[in-house]
């Protein structure tokens, strides 16, 4: 690749990320943020903070929100404590609040789309041309605005972006060194560093969200039976190939740690049982499982978004099974199958983590969201691939199609920004309000899911405020016109 070439790589990188940043810094705040950020004494969340490993359910058998996310409630505190305050030496109050979750998602989004193209690459080296490639093909995937609900991974909520893409980006980290080596066949050796870094993970991962555990559950047994598949080949003259030598081949290190994440998150998935936000009675697991297909056809179905990646998946995919039938390709091809397997399992284990009133088809953007990073993946492996196959006339051709086809996704990537001002305005009224009750004339609601009529529904998001400076005094406020536009 020529060097005009390759600057534009970085520039429409780099401009595709920077404009994700504007979004998200005119996304408004929403309902969970206090709540979660600085809990009151009386809430469930508060004790999530005081008992980090769920030692009131195994002692009482004690019943409250998210007894298994420590770490996500945690991590998100602890950042809007204090991030906030920190920049508030360069911006005022209102402003650092927005920041902070501008800084949080777009930190976030850079991960993803970092692991993603050194999982595609098998480089590290950001400026390398196939890393470059393999980013340019994944980050417009990445959507804010009209695709988010349906493919979104950086949700609009930021606190649901620390409680499920943020996992999900560490957990893609913990897995790394294990793909390069199954994968790539690259042997590796971790230093002391890394290896008490992967047990910290272990224990972080496990307590840190509601999608990680199930996707250690399904993949590590997954990657043993990839050692034994690959251990029987070997030794296919044996009439049998006992369950201790499948066993003894697995790496010992990778033996260590997969057993275990996975004990930690069988641990952290038997904690869930007891969380109270969970309503495994009222719809039955029949129920659940009858929902499926109707949440399916609801994210394909709605917006382009999916059904176009899914086509461009197909098309891929398609074009390399016919084409190009080598050794890489097979090997990638059979990658894609074992993800398919993953897809399958993941979907027909949802439904026993029990029914949430607003995800009334079990099936929804963010549950399946370790499936659209294996999608993203899929799609940014396959495309890489070919781009570097085919050649001359083939490949001009192929290239325009892709930019086109990723063109429908940064067309649709546009945000609309009225929520936000609307918000805005009402934190600075309420800021400068000399009254101890602050009425609000506008419609939308201010660090809630909706509008509130009666002022000590205020009184959480105000004390929030107060730690943020936003205000100087203890006040609350009201919605005269108590409407919801969430």
């Amino acid at each position: 690749m020529n060097k005009p070439a390759k600057y534009l790589l970085i520039i429409f990188i780099i401009a595709d990320i920077g404009y994700s940043f504007y979004q998200h810094y005119h996304k408004p705040l929403e309902g969970d943020m206090a709540h979660v950020i600085k809990p009151s004494l009386s809430e469930g969340y508060y004790r999530v903070l005081q008992d980090p490993f769920g030692k009131e359910v195994i002692l009482n058998d004690s019943v409250y929100p998210n007894p298994n996310r420590f770490f996500a409630h945690y991590t998100t505190s602890k950042y809007f404590l204090n991030v906030p305050l920190v920049l508030q030496t360069v911006t005022n109050p209102i402003d650092s609040v927005y920041l902070s979750g501008a800084i949080a998602k777009t930190l976030i989004q850079i991960l993803i789309i970092y692991l993603l193209a050194v999982y595609i690459t098998d480089t590290r080296r950001i400026f390398n041309t196939d890393f470059l490639i393999a980013a340019a093909l994944v980050t417009p995937l990445f959507q804010t605005a009209d695709y988010n609900r349906y493919i979104g991974i950086i949700d609009q909520s930021v606190v649901y972006t620390f409680f499920y893409a943020l996992p999900l980006a560490l957990l893609l980290l913990f897995f790394l060194p294990f793909f390069n080596e199954l994968y790539h066949n690259r042997r590796i050796h971790f230093n002391w560093f890394i290896k008490i870094l992967l047990a910290l993970f272990i224990v972080y991962l496990s307590l840190n969200g509601p999608l990680g555990p199930g996707v250690v559950l399904i993949v590590c047994p997954l990657v043993l039976v990839t050692y034994w598949w690959k251990h029987y080949k070997i030794n296919k003259t044996r009439s049998e190939i006992p369950l201790w030598d499948s066993v003894k081949s697995v790496p010992a290190y990778t033996l260590f740690y997969f057993t275990g994440i996975c004990i930690l998150s069988l641990y952290s998935l038997y904690l869930g049982q007891n969380n109270s936000m969970n309503d495994i009675v009222t719809v039955s697991i029949a129920e659940r499982y009858s929902r499926i297909p109707a949440g399916i056809y609801y994210i394909i179905s709605q917006k382009l978004g999916y059904p176009l990646l899914l086509i461009l998946i197909s098309f891929n995919i398609i074009v390399i099974k016919r084409y190009f039938p080598n050794n890489h390709s097979r090997k990638l091809l059979k990658l894609i199958g074992w993800i398919g397997v993953f897809t399958i399992l993941y979907i027909l284990l949802l439904p026993l983590g029990g029914y949430r009133v607003y995800r009334e088809n079990i099936i929804r953007y963010d549950t399946i969201m370790p499936i659209t990073i294996a999608a993203f993946f899929v799609f940014g492996a396959t495309a890489f691939y070919l781009t570097k196959v085919l050649t001359g006339k083939q490949k001009g051709i192929y290239i325009t199609f892709i930019i086109i086809m990723l063109s429908v996704f940064t067309i649709a990537d546009i945000s609309d920004y009225e929520e936000y001002y609307c918000e805005r305005e009402a934190l600075e009224i309420i800021s400068t309000s000399s009254d101890g009750i602050v009425e609000l004339n506008t419609n939308c609601p201010v660090m809630e899911w909706h509008t509130i009529s009666n002022p000590k529904q205020s009184k959480l998001n105000a004390g929030l405020f107060l730690h943020w400076n936003i205000i100087n005094d203890k006040k609350l406020y009201f919605h005269s016109n108590n409407t919801s536009i969430k």
